[in-house]
């Protein structure tokens, strides 16, 4: 299928909106800790080793409009937005989608653009595991909105000014910055080591289960780098490995 018939068949079918863990919190390692967790991994076989860049690959038409599908089911409300790319590094995304809500009822502050696989993993993980435990801390009520740090942006991992393009490079991330209540205080990703308070049980509670829909999970005590969100991706690895730090 050409470019423009690509396009025409995304106008027709998919344009417009669609309408728990540990008691404590892992302590700090050392900077580069996760650099080294996953070299090991790599070495061992148990990870895929990075690619060299490549421009993004489109999914198949049939493919994409299934995880639109899924988003409107998931009460994910996205919109299918121009392809993105970047002149100068092997950045992009071919089919993007912007979301304002991670769920229904639980908006995302600011829209976020990023692959549609990435939309729906926030989905699952908003509406299997964050909607019930927000419903058990005292106070604050259900989880209405999802703070993010950024979504997709063309940059190098940790934005080094050089090494392996971020995931964020290619819609495959999300960064997390704080989760906002129906009553009370907000909750903000922050080191929470041993704080014994139900926002450390309910940060505890995201982080560990976010492991079940993305298959990197990184934040406070992983590294410096990490200390106020959690970066969450869907980067796939051999033999279904995952980072969860």
């Amino acid at each position: 299928m050409n470019r423009l018939l690509a396009i025409g068949l995304l106008t027709l079918t998919a344009s417009g909106s669609w309408a728990l863990a540990p008691e404590i919190s892992p302590l700090p390692v050392p900077r580069g800790a996760v650099e080294a967790v996953l070299a090991a991994a790599e070495q061992t076989g148990t990870a895929e080793k990075e690619p060299p860049a490549a421009a993004p690959e489109a999914e198949e038409d049939a493919e994409f409009i299934a995880c639109l599908d899924d988003l409107r089911e998931l009460g994910v409300e996205a919109e299918t937005v121009d392809p993105v790319a970047d002149a100068d590094m092997a950045c992009g995304i071919a089919r993007p989608v912007r979301i304002s809500t991670a769920g229904a009822g639980v908006a995302v502050s600011p829209d976020a653009v990023m692959r549609c696989a990435t939309a729906r993993a926030l989905g699952r993980w908003v509406n299997e595991f964050l909607l019930p435990a927000s419903r058990l801390l005292p106070v604050r009520g259900a989880l209405t909105r999802i703070d993010h740090g950024s979504a997709y942006i063309c940059r190098r991992r940790n934005n080094a000014p050089d090494g392996k393009l971020s995931e964020h490079s290619f819609g495959n991330a999300v960064d997390v910055m704080a989760f906002h209540f129906a009553e009370g205080p907000p909750i903000p990703v922050q080191p929470r080591e041993r704080e014994g308070t139900p926002a450390e049980a309910f940060q505890d509670a995201a982080r560990s289960t976010a492991c079940l829909t993305f298959t990197t999970v990184l934040g406070p005590g992983s590294d410096e780098a990490h200390a106020d969100h959690l970066h969450l991706d869907i980067r796939e690895r051999r033999g279904g490995f995952r980072l969860c730090q």
